[in-house]
């Protein structure tokens, strides 16, 4: 009888995934765009994946490789007065209830940004549904435009997402993007379309990371380009692997180098009315190509390329502090954050001054490159 009792208990616990959802019920969503309208409005596109047994030619839309195998990836879009009255239009346009859990890229529009992005954020993290993982990037073009191009192979959504996972500009994830709220000023990857090749129709390319946009507090006031956002990262300790071409002193070739490891710290210092902080980085790095007459083999050479080597980095530094600091006038290096960690008496008084203080914060550069590897080839010339 027990026994009985016990097995009608399992046959009613072991019910199986009973909130499952087939995959062949929902609208992936890849991507999204927003757009602001000139008549106020909002319009959202998403990037749907449609999972595909085979290659099926024709039809709207676009077959693409995606990591879960072929798929067919279309836009819809809808207007609103809100992200999710846009939503709610674009639900309709679907036979399939839209689902977020494979969203990789949220794109932005310039115009929207520039009148505040915190209104968009606040609706992304507040919903459960989309991913906090997603990467986010602004656009000059339309963010419609930019989800919708005819691409090869990989929808511009896992392009974009491939991009950013490579870390070699800016990525911005949501998480990332709500901290930099929180704490103050806020820099997001721009993309933008490359030129079609001839004979092709304008949304037959694709799109690339190329330039940062720079925000204060919310609202995007300007953007900076590749070299000063690699000097940016530098600062923030982001990135991998870097490239620099050395340019030594008298010669007419260049000497390149691959930055293996470089780890950067911030460490501030108030004194009395003064506030400094010092920009502690290290590197090592290796030779990989030299176009010059020096033949890198004695100890005395490298010592020489090392101290040339700190000064180009020191001088590409000097460059973003003076734009981003002196200029610009925002703080998307952290330094607000090395001060409130270090001194948080003194930062609780002066964090409502922060505008004033920090364009007056004194940058020190303490920077030291040490070449590891030589390679094995040297100069076909010699001095």
């Amino acid at each position: 009888m027990w026994l009985g009792l016990i097995g009608v208990i399992s046959m009613c616990l072991l019910t199986g995934c009973w909130d499952r959802v087939e995959l062949t019920n929902v609208s992936l969503i890849k991507g999204v765009g927003i757009d602001r309208i000139d008549d106020g409005t909002i319009e959202v596109t998403v990037e749907v994946a449609v999972p595909q047994a085979q290659s099926q030619g024709g039809g709207e839309g676009g077959a693409a490789l995606g990591s879960g195998g072929l798929m067919k990836v279309v836009t819809r879009s809808g207007k609103g007065k809100t992200i999710s009255d846009a939503l709610e239009h674009i639900q309709e346009q679907l036979p399939r209830r839209i689902f977020w859990g494979h969203s990789e890229v949220i794109v932005l529009n310039e115009k929207l940004v520039r009148e505040g992005i915190r209104e968009q954020v606040d609706y992304f993290i507040r919903d459960p549904k989309p991913r906090i993982r997603s990467y986010v990037f602004v656009t000059k073009e339309k963010a419609k435009d930019v989800l919708s191009l005819q691409t090869l192979l990989y929808s511009p959504s896992e392009i974009l997402w491939d991009m950013a996972e490579s870390k070699t500009l800016m990525n911005v994830t949501l998480v990332d993007l709500l901290q930099m709220l929180d704490s103050g000023d806020v820099a997001i990857p721009m993309v933008t379309k490359v030129p079609p090749q001839k004979g092709k129709k304008p949304n037959e390319t694709t799109a690339y990371i190329y330039r940062t946009a720079v925000f204060k507090k919310d609202k995007m006031i300007s953007s900076i380009n590749d070299e000063l956002t690699r000097g940016l990262m530098w600062i923030r300790n982001e990135g991998k692997d870097t490239q620099i071409a050395l340019l030594p002193e008298g010669e007419k070739g260049y000497i390149s180098l691959t930055l293996l490891r470089k780890e950067t710290k911030l460490v501030p210092k108030i004194k009395g009315d003064k506030w400094e902080i010092t920009v502690k980085t290290r590197t090592k790095g290796a030779i990989v190509a030299n176009e010059t007459n020096i033949q890198v083999k004695s100890p005395e050479e490298i010592k020489v390329l090392e101290k040339q080597l700190a000064k180009q980095i020191e001088e590409r530094l000097n460059r973003t502090v003076q734009k981003i600091q002196k200029e610009q006038k925002v703080d998307i290096f952290g330094f607000g954050e090395a001060f409130e960690r270090k001194y948080p008496k003194e930062w609780r008084e002066a964090k409502g001054k922060w505008d004033a203080i920090y364009p007056q914060v004194d940058v020190k550069l303490d920077i030291d490159a040490t070449i590891l590897r030589i390679g094995a080839g040297t100069a076909t010339t010699k001095r």
